[in-house]
């Protein structure tokens, strides 16, 4: 058999469904491919009865780590050697689900980070997340060992958030959704930011690119485009070097 070329990517998805459809899209688009035979080899595990991550987070609702711990355990037996969670309040369980498995993981909010850094001096950052994704204070944290300041929405903007979210979750995508996004995206700039996090996929369905003198921070897309990276690189991570008792040269050959 000819030598494959990408590593195999297990995508641990529907969460939401319309989430993993986008970014699997996003990942297609990302990839340098002119035929089928170059594109990515990618496992889907997209359970939608994962129990609501929100809910847990927010008021002890069920624990969807067992659930997460079978995905994770499926796209493994599958052969996956790059694993990715379209999903933002995920990876609040994340770590401890991955505690143990010598898997390379690629962390969303570790991508958005980056483009943070790479993209803009400015020492407030504006954040549309899920009321779980801010409960968990998965972004406030990285940003904040960044030395920025995050700026969320204001007074009942972020219920306005939350609707927009199930909006999508239930399908609706129109036009009426994506001018009121648009609308969160104007209130944030009013307030000094000129990058915003996109910090649930969702959200990540109703706005792209720059808005004005926006700068859209979009971490699905920033995760499509480092595993489309990852995929088709045979340099060792940290992680791996870590863990495999040899140094890099002897990984590369």
């Amino acid at each position: 058999m000819p030598e494959r070329p990408s590593r195999l990517v297990g995508i641990l998805g529907g969460m939401g469904p319309a989430a993993t459809v986008d970014f699997y899209d996003k990942l297609v688009r990302a990839t340098p491919a002119l035929i089928d035979q170059e594109h990515l080899r990618i496992v889907i595990w997209a359970d939608p009865t994962v129990p609501n991550r929100q809910e847990a987070l927010l008021s002890g609702g069920q624990d969807p780590t067992p659930w997460l711990d079978e995905g994770v355990g499926q796209l493994l037996r599958c052969g996956a050697e790059i694993l990715v969670a379209p999903c933002n309040t995920v990876h609040a369980y994340l770590p401890s689900v991955l505690n143990g498995r010598d898997v390379e993981f690629l962390s969303i909010i570790e991508v958005t980070m980056e483009e943070v850094q790479r993209a803009d001096s400015n020492d407030r950052v504006g954040l549309l997340a899920t009321d779980g994704a801010l409960a968990s204070g998965l972004y406030q944290s990285a940003l904040g060992g960044l030395g920025r300041e995050t700026v969320l929405p204001s007074g009942s903007s972020q219920q306005d958030l939350m609707r927009l979210v199930h909006a999508v979750k239930a399908g609706r995508t129109g036009p009426e959704e994506r001018q009121q996004a648009h609308g969160l995206l104007s209130q944030l700039r009013r307030r000094g930011v000129t990058t915003v996090i996109a910090g649930c996929t969702e959200i990540s369905v109703l706005i792209a690119g720059t808005v004005g003198d926006l700068n859209i921070a979009d971490p699905s897309q920033l995760l499509a485009e480092k595993t489309v990276r990852r995929a088709y690189s045979r340099t060792p991570t940290d992680h791996e070097l870590q863990n495999s008792g040899k140094d890099e040269h002897e990984l590369r050959t």
